[in-house]
């Protein structure tokens, strides 16, 4: 079968445009949607890249103030006891006669640490001296301590003066248990 010449350019035409269609169809058109993807995605992408890079900043500041306040523990006078360091504090701001209950509890927080909790009832006291008390208790350099919680009330029969429950914690190294031979 010959062909004329005008056949045969056609021909190469009809070839030569399956070719581009083709090649356009196998590589520029997912290549061209893959673009449009990527498009979309980089600024969420680029927004958990900030959220990241800001927890990750968090993370730090919090790990970092974790082993001050382990270092902090660790430093501290570990014979010293909170709950007579509050008795003698009650007696410094002249509210032993006000103080009606010392509860004392220990919180085992893992095998490195633990906790005492001091909860204080108080009452038929004045705002000024429940504030110097608190005051002493979170300015104590003896022993780390922190208010936890603190209910106020009105006394129900001097209405001038207030009942209190505090609820102080204090984080200390663990006792090692002694060993016995």
């Amino acid at each position: 079968m010959r062909l004329m010449r005008r056949e045969r350019l056609l021909v190469i035409a009809v070839v030569v445009s399956a070719v581009f269609w083709m090649l356009f169809r196998v590589g520029v058109k997912p290549a061209l949607a893959r673009i449009e993807t990527l498009n979309r995605v980089i600024p969420e992408k680029q927004r958990e890249l900030i959220e990241l890079r800001t927890r990750s900043r968090d993370y730090i500041v919090l790990h970092d103030s974790l082993n001050d306040l382990r270092k902090h523990v660790a430093s501290q006078d570990q014979a010293l006891e909170l709950l007579p360091l509050l008795e003698s504090l009650t007696q410094e701001c002249g509210l032993a006669q006000n103080a009606t209950a010392m509860n004392h509890n220990v919180l085992q927080l893992d095998q490195d640490y633990q906790e005492t909790i001091v909860e204080i009832r108080l009452q038929n006291v004045t705002l000024r001296q429940l504030v110097d008390f608190l005051s002493k208790i979170e300015g104590s350099s003896l022993v780390l301590a922190k208010t936890r919680s603190l209910h106020i009330q009105r006394n129900r029969t001097n209405t001038d003066m207030l009942d209190s429950v505090i609820q102080i914690h204090s984080p200390k190294l663990a006792q090692s248990p002694v060993t016995r031979r």
